[in-house]
């Protein structure tokens, strides 16, 4: 299981969205956790959410620059 820097494009092991993760500092209130603050783009509004570290990979992106 990789650790995951703020910025890291990454979505669910399931599929689904491409997200984006965000900078720990947003999540003061939840020190030591296993959740990682996520964020993506749906019907013109951004969407924040926590998410389990071990549902998450790395989200690939090909060479013309739109998210798989």
């Amino acid at each position: 299981m990789g650790t995951f820097e703020p910025g890291t494009l990454v979505r669910l092991r399931s599929g689904g969205k491409t997200m984006v993760v965000k900078h720990p500092s947003s999540i003061s209130q939840l020190p030591d956790t296993l959740l990682l603050l996520c964020e993506y783009q749906s019907k013109k509004r951004l969407v924040q959410g926590f998410y389990a570290i071990r549902d998450l990979i790395p989200a690939s992106v090909d060479p013309g620059g739109e998210r798989t």
